[in-house]
């Protein structure tokens, strides 16, 4: 039996395991399992007289999976979260463009079938199914970079790889990143270093649009400020070999193909030669992973941001322009009403119908608004906050001070989404007049407050989770939340994000 063989197979158990213990405590019905039971049971059989090539066999499998579990939805909702098993296997068979054709067959058998046998759109079904399409995507990509892996040694190095792939299957039951997180895996990359070098500061650097952003900072209250050793890391990432400069010593974390990331550090005392070749090898399978995480967060953000702006013109093109029309009926209905009671009441109808244009409009303006390699952080937020100040009451502050080094991308994704809150909750809700909003970024130290001269908080209502939500991002990303009300002299409300 090869070892492709037995990857497919454990495969297969880990993802029936799953399934099964979330079909067994009652949260789905059991018909799904035993339709994925006897489709992986099909798939094996299929594969012991290698009759039919294993690609044909994973690409039949998901076929079968999306029918069966949109053709008996909700019943079959067990089955779903195998779509994703397909394309792992597909990648690691055959590469990335049998992942797409596996992935590509799955959604026209999906969409088939919801044609022929639903006759209405159901929002969860669609949820699940595009959760699970986009996991496949990820482990599809990673099971190609394990297929490569394979072809390039005859050691069991990448059997462990893949055999780490199926953990992670397991745990994206519940969550799509759990153990392919870049910044735990850059902290064990600070932590081999610093148990064989001795170190004041260090740092891990990845290269983003030809620009070194830092991953993750070593502990302790000194950030390295890498604009400074700007040269080394350039002569580090070029050469994919250790080199000194100064007190610093720059590590590449590299692959026989390309450069991954730099650790760079300022050390007490310089290694010798020996101590740095030992430092080498136990980073390459810290390379390794860090190279599929960051993979696998591309995969993930690149999906996220298309269904942002997917969302956004459904919104614009959508709900927004027939709210926009009941406007002018509204307008209509109060030119012909002479009635006082009810011209006002026509009057609050149309303030009403005003109000809710507005608000998709600054959700649409919310969606579209992101950092990207041409917009940092203080960018982002200074746009939002002008946008917000133009479209209500509030005269906005706005005050930045951005290094030119950036944060890491997941954590300036989620300090863009809190402040993002915090601001949307001083226009609904605060009655002030005015806004502050400052901004400062010195990595790996980052400062951002929302101030409003307003009513201050209140008593928080029973279905309002905004607080609740802006505190988990911040503890995402290891940033300390404060909410100060009233913020001074007994009015306004100030909430506070740190990073360091």
């Amino acid at each position: 039996m090869t070892d492709q063989r037995r990857v497919a197979i454990a495969a297969r158990v880990f993802t029936l395991a799953a399934i099964s213990s979330t079909a067994l405590v009652g949260k789905v019905g059991l018909g799904g399992l035993w339709y994925a039971v006897g489709i992986g049971a099909a798939a094996e059989l299929a594969q012991l007289g290698s009759l039919i090539p294993v690609r044909w066999v994973v690409v039949a499998e998901g076929i079968a999976t999306g029918i069966i579990g949109v053709a008996g939805f909700p019943a079959h909702e067990a089955a779903l979260p195998y779509l994703a098993l397909p394309a792992l296997l597909a990648g690691m068979a055959g590469g990335l463009r049998w992942v797409a054709l596996v992935l590509v067959s799955e959604g026209a058998a999906i969409a088939a079938t919801w044609v022929l046998v639903l006759d209405h759109h159901n929002s969860n079904l669609a949820g699940d199914i595009a959760t699970w399409l986009i996991t496949g995507a990820g482990l599809g990509v990673l099971g190609t970079f394990t297929r490569r892996n394979e072809s390039r040694s005859a050691s069991d190095a990448s059997y462990r790889s893949a055999l780490e792939l199926i953990r992670q299957l397991h745990a994206l039951s519940g969550r799509l990143t759990s153990g392919l997180d870049p910044v735990d895996i850059a902290d064990e990359a600070l932590g081999t270093v610093s148990t064989e070098v001795l170190v004041r500061r260090a740092v891990v650097v990845i290269r983003q649009a030809g620009t070194f952003t830092p991953l993750q900072h070593g502990p302790g209250v000194i950030g390295y400020p890498i604009d400074e050793v700007d040269q080394l890391l350039h002569r580090a990432w070029q050469s994919r070999q250790p080199t000194l400069g100064g007190s610093s010593i720059a590590l590449p974390m590299a692959t026989d193909e390309e450069t991954i990331a730099v650790v760079l550090a300022e050390c007490v005392t310089m290694p010798d030669e020996r101590t740095v070749e030992r430092v080498m090898r136990a980073l390459t399978a810290t390379t390794v992973r860090l190279n599929a995480a960051l993979l696998f967060t591309a995969v993930r953000e690149s999906a996220t941001s298309e269904e942002r702006h997917r969302l956004a013109r459904e919104v614009h093109d959508g709900v927004a322009q027939d709210v926009a029309s009941l406007g002018y009926l509204v307008d209509n209905l109060a030119a012909g009403t002479t009635d006082p009671t009810q011209a006002h009441d026509v009057e609050l109808l149309r303030r009403e119908v005003t109000r809710v244009v507005a608000e998709l409009r600054n959700s649409v303006f919310d969606l579209r608004n992101e950092t990207g390699t041409g917009q940092g952080l203080g960018q982002s937020i200074a746009s939002f906050a002008r946008h917000i100040g133009s479209h209500s009451d509030l005269t906005v502050h706005v005050t930045l001070d951005e290094s030119a080094v950036r944060l890491g991308p997941r954590v300036e994704a989620e300090l863009l989404r809190i402040t993002q809150e915090a601001i949307n909750n001083a226009r609904r809700h605060s009655g002030g007049e005015n806004l502050w909003v400052s901004c400062r970024v010195q990595p790996p130290y980052a400062e951002i407050s929302v101030v409003d001269d307003g009513n201050g908080l209140g008593s928080a209502r029973d279905d309002s989770h905004g607080l609740r939500i802006m505190r988990e991002r911040a503890d995402r990303v290891g940033a300390d939340l404060a909410i100060d009300s009233p913020a001074s002299d007994g009015r306004g409300t100030r909430i506070t994000l740190q990073l360091s």
